[in-house]
């Protein structure tokens, strides 16, 4: 192909990509908005709905008192012995790890958990974090990875108990994206919604399969 005819070529589909090209082209489709007219406001009844509908728990908070208190009592529930807590403000405005402790548990730090640290997490009674947002729409908690908030703390525990702060909720997904555009990435982002399961074999609906077989999230009301 000579230069002449490839100029040609790339003349033509720039024309059509802008609209002015000759019948049969495609044309430039208008954008579609990411976000529906109807998206329900950041809220933790709706929330709640969308998160309780897939599986798990639910408690709000109005006071870190409330919030040590749903902890201390999910604590009981599910017969936690042992716990690894990340490194968060929100955990830090509750007093987490102290009710915890207070409870009778043992609690590992992240600077805690050895290099390969998953094997020994699958013993460990309870993961509790904190989460970079929550989505109304779906109920799903957004988890950003860093040095003081291991991914496996969510992941691997039989029990993932979330403290969600009402600033950090948002109404969907591409409200989230807005967020994550505006700052750098973190080393990972999990989007947990609901709890762990899976229907592949022979379609039978399993919990528990590659994750926390219960999920409880702790509305801060306050923050």
């Amino acid at each position: 192909m000579n230069a002449c005819a490839k100029m040609a070529i790339l003349g033509r589909l720039r024309a059509a990509v802008h609209g002015a090209g000759p019948s049969g082209f495609p044309r430039r489709a208008t954008a579609l908005p990411l976000r529906r007219a109807d998206a329900a406001a950041a809220d933790f009844n709706v929330f709640a709905k969308a998160l309780t509908a897939l599986g798990p728990t639910f408690e709000l908070a109005k006071t870190p008192e409330e919030a040590r208190a749903a902890l201390i009592g999910t604590m009981a529930r599910h017969g936690v012995k042992t716990a690894v807590a990340w490194e968060h403000a929100d955990l830090t405005a509750v007093g987490a790890v102290a009710a915890i402790e207070g409870a009778g548990a043992t609690v590992l730090a992240p600077a805690d958990l050895p290099e390969r640290a998953c094997p020994g997490l699958a013993a460990v009674d309870m993961g509790i974090t904190g989460a970079a947002y929550a989505l109304g729409a779906t109920g799903s908690l957004i988890l950003t990875a860093g040095p003081t908030m291991p991914r496996c703390a969510a992941l691997v525990p039989r029990l993932h108990v979330a403290l969600v702060a009402r600033s950090r909720l948002l109404p969907d997904l591409p409200a989230l994206a807005d967020r994550l555009a505006g700052a750098p990435m973190p080393s990972a982002v999990n989007c947990v919604t609901g709890v762990s399961s899976t229907g592949d074999i022979e379609f039978v609906y399993v919990r528990g399969v590659h994750g926390p077989l219960s999920v409880h999230v702790i509305g801060l009301d306050w923050l």
